[in-house]
């Protein structure tokens, strides 16, 4: 929970993090990469002071070589072996396109977050780009009327979502299950710059929707982006308040020594994979939800045991330390599938009618026979949820 606190102090006091209207002009660097470029650049000298170098006061990467990220596995996930193998045993970040703009992953499309019973169900914590304090407020209200102003999600991954979240077929591997960290769900509705930052561990990013532009570099092969990161975002993790639409190349002269910056562009449906302590900068391009699960960067080699029993996994029956999520067996989970009932029984009333109070949706829950023997686990923090 600390690195969302971290995150929301960095949106609201860094210098890229303006109100919408005021964002300087972004650009999309994915279309024109050039690996070839010369660093430095032609008529510039290893010794030439900072704001001499191309790219100072411009947008990050925007005059440097960039190579674009590879794409694999065009449609859905690779095997956790695969996965492992190719990419994680080898610290190399990989999109894997289209992996959850799928029947198993379209519950957390905006389009029906803002329609479900169940994205009524779920409070999360609503930031803002104005001021420290949050609100409690469900994801559906958010996404219905608040998401479009100057407002943000950044938490965990809701608990009545991880009921029916699959754990991705590439980290379907019990050795890897062990090393789980945390997860995080992260809703804006806004074209946005995101802060430099770094994760101590490694991390699949799915972005259900929008887009998003991301700049990575491997400290190993440029360790000198490490200076950038002058906040600590303990335990696991760090980041800059570079604003990254302007680069101050005299405040960060670090950045003349990174030849080459690796690039991805993530569009509805794409994740990728990106690797413990590399340092990335994102760009929000049109609007912002995406899911990210974590895990902490040891070796969990895959073999023909280790994906048993995993195939139909949900979140919500692994544990999660970081964010103190511990897993429950899906068949004892009585808090789990009363939120499954009464979903369904409000996505029912919601496609009947727009709106609806308290005493009709009682009385629809009374109506239920299979839902009103469940009752006895509803408690008064439900009866408030359930007027709100």
């Amino acid at each position: 929970m600390f690195y969302f606190i971290v995150i929301t102090s960095l949106l609201i006091y860094s210098p890229t993090c303006l109100p919408s209207t005021d964002i300087p002009q972004m650009e999309v660097l994915y279309h024109s990469p050039d690996s070839t470029l010369p660093w430095p650049p032609e008529g510039t000298a290893e010794n030439d002071p900072p704001a001499k170098w191309p790219g100072h006061k411009e947008q990050l990467g925007k005059r440097h070589p960039r190579v674009k990220v590879d794409v694999a596995y065009k449609k859905g996930f690779p095997s956790a072996q695969d996965f492992y193998t190719n990419f994680v045993e080898r610290k190399s970040p990989v999109v894997f396109s289209h992996a959850v703009d799928n029947k198993d992953y379209d519950f957390l499309s905006l389009e029906k977050l803002n329609s479900s019973g169940r994205a009524a169900l779920s409070f999360v914590e609503i930031s803002s780009f104005r001021a420290k304090e949050k609100e409690a407020n469900s994801v559906r209200n958010f996404v219905n009327t608040m998401m479009s102003k100057t407002f943000y999600v950044s938490d965990s991954l809701h608990n009545n979502y991880k009921s029916i979240f699959k754990l991705p077929l590439c980290l379907q591997c019990s050795y890897l299950v062990d090393l789980l960290v945390e997860t995080s769900h992260i809703l804006m509705g806004h074209v946005y710059p995101l802060p430099v930052k770094q994760s101590g561990q490694d991390v699949l990013h799915c972005q259900v929707d929008g887009s998003k532009e991301m700049l990575l570099v491997d400290p190993k092969e440029y360790p000198e982006i490490e200076s950038l990161l002058e906040l600590d975002m303990a335990p696991k993790g760090r980041a800059s308040l570079l604003n990254s639409l302007a680069v101050d190349y005299e405040k960060y002269p670090a950045l003349t020594r990174v030849k080459e910056f690796k690039i991805a562009l993530l569009g509805p449906g794409d994740c990728i994979y990106i690797p413990a302590y590399w340092v990335t900068q994102s760009n929000i391009l049109t609007k912002e939800n995406s899911v990210e699960i974590k895990w902490t960067p040891s070796s969990w080699t895959p073999d023909s045991d280790c994906a048993k029993g995993l195939k139909n996994r949900f979140l919500s029956s692994l544990s999660f330390p970081g964010e103190k999520y511990f897993g429950v067996d899906p068949t004892l989970d009585k808090k789990g599938i009363l939120v499954d009932k009464v979903s369904i029984i409000l996505d029912k009333m919601l496609k009947e009618k727009k709106t609806f109070n308290f005493a009709e949706f009682m009385e629809a829950i009374v109506k239920d026979e299979e839902l009103l023997p469940e009752l006895q686990e509803w408690t008064v923090e439900s009866t408030a949820r359930a007027k709100e």
